[in-house]
C-alpha cells in the first residue's frame, strides 16, 4: 500500500514546478483521486497558454510521474469567447495498489 495523500501532494507540486519552468501562468490547486478495485487513479489538468510549450510540458509530466504507474496525457485547444485561448492538458495516472 502507499500514501495516496502524499502522492497527490507530490503530483500537484510537480505539476506546478513544470508550469513555472515553462513560464506558464496556471496553477494546479487540486487533482481528483478515484479508487477502483486494485488501482488508484489520479486525475489532473492544467492550462498551457503558449502553444510552443505544450509538447515539452506533456513530456515533462510523463517523465516526472511515470514512476507512479501508467500515465496517459491528452491535450486539446480551447478557445473561450471572452478570454485568451489555451491548451487544456489532462493527465490520468493509474497506480496499482500493490507496489
Amino acid at each position: 500500500m502507499f500514501d495516496k495523500d502524499a502522492i497527490k501532494k507530490e503530483i500537484i507540486e510537480g505539476s506546478n514546478i513544470i508550469l513555472k519552468r515553462y513560464d506558464e501562468n496556471d496553477v494546479v490547486e487540486f487533482i481528483s483521486v478515484m479508487n477502483t478495485k486494485g488501482h488508484v487513479i489520479f486525475l489532473g489538468s492544467l492550462r498551457v497558454y503558449n502553444e510552443m510549450n505544450v509538447k515539452n510540458i506533456e513530456k515533462a509530466l510523463e517523465n516526472s510521474f511515470e514512476d507512479y504507474g501508467r500515465i496517459s496525457i491528452r491535450s486539446s485547444k480551447v478557445t473561450p469567447c471572452c478570454s485568451v485561448p489555451y491548451f487544456h492538458v489532462s493527465f490520468h495516472i493509474n497506480v496499482d495498489e500493490i507496489i
